[in-house]
C-alpha cells in the first residue's frame, strides 16, 4: 500500500503540497475568481482547512483498501469543503463556488495522481 502518512509529514510531502496549493492559486486566478494576491488568500485559507478536515478523516479515509479511492475520497472531500469555504469567505452562490473548488481541486489532484502513478511504475 501507498504509505500516505509517512509522505505527508516528510520534505516531499509538504513541497507536494505546497505545489498543490500553487497549482490551485494560478488554477483560481486563470478562471478569474479573485484577483492575483486574493486568489492567493482563498486558496491558502481553504486548502489550510480542506488538510485539517481531511487529517482529521484520515484514519476514514484510509479505511480504504484500494490506494485510488483514498485519492478519490480526498478528492471529493476537499472538492466540498473548499466550495463550501469558497462561498463562506467571498460570499458567492454555491454553483460558482463548487466549480471553482472543483476546477482547482482537478488541477491539483490531476498533479498528485501522476505523482502517485510514478511510484508503480518503479
Amino acid at each position: 500500500m501507498f504509505p500516505f502518512t509517512e509522505l505527508i509529514f516528510s520534505p516531499i510531502g509538504v513541497g507536494l503540497l505546497v505545489l498543490m496549493l500553487l497549482l490551485e492559486w494560478l488554477t483560481l486566478v486563470q478562471i478569474k475568481w479573485q484577483p492575483l494576491f486574493r486568489a492567493l488568500g482563498d486558496a491558502a485559507i481553504a486548502s489550510t482547512v480542506s488538510a485539517v478536515v481531511t487529517l482529521l478523516l484520515g484514519q476514514l479515509l484510509l479505511a480504504l483498501v484500494n490506494p485510488l479511492a483514498v485519492i478519490v475520497a480526498a478528492f471529493a472531500l476537499a472538492v466540498a469543503v473548499e466550495g463550501f469555504v469558497f462561498m463562506l469567505i467571498r460570499k458567492r452562490k454555491a454553483a460558482a463556488s463548487y466549480m471553482a473548488a472543483l476546477v482547482a481541486n482537478t488541477v491539483s489532484f490531476i498533479f498528485f495522481l501522476i505523482f502517485y502513478l510514478s511510484f508503480l511504475v518503479m
